[in-house]
């Protein structure tokens, strides 16, 4: 009994598997279910890839260059805090003399 259902389950396997490659072998593999309009997923060539990426990439190197320019900002305000409370903090020694 279970000798004809291994076989049976062997048999379709080897029939899916035989007309899958029949498949690949004709190109049919470019029409799966990856390039279907509704897919939320899509096949990528090598150079669509490679242009995505850089896209990501430009776009972390303008966050960075962004977040750089608030540091900058953000140190120069401070530079000048530091100046004003020491002129402040001068005016009161002079004051205080």
């Amino acid at each position: 009994m279970f000798a004809i259902f291994g076989a049976t389950g062997q048999a379709i396997y080897n029939w899916a598997d035989a007309r899958n490659s029949e498949r690949i072998e004709k190109g049919v593999h470019k029409n799966s279910i990856f390039n279907s309009k509704w897919s939320p997923m899509k096949v990528l060539s090598d150079s669509e890839y490679e242009d995505m990426l850089r896209e990501k990439l430009l776009r972390v190197n303008a966050q960075i260059a962004l977040v750089d320019e608030n540091i900058e900002a953000l140190r120069a305000q401070e530079r000048q805090l530091s100046a004003e409370d020491e002129n402040a903090l001068k005016n009161r020694k002079d004051v205080s003399l």
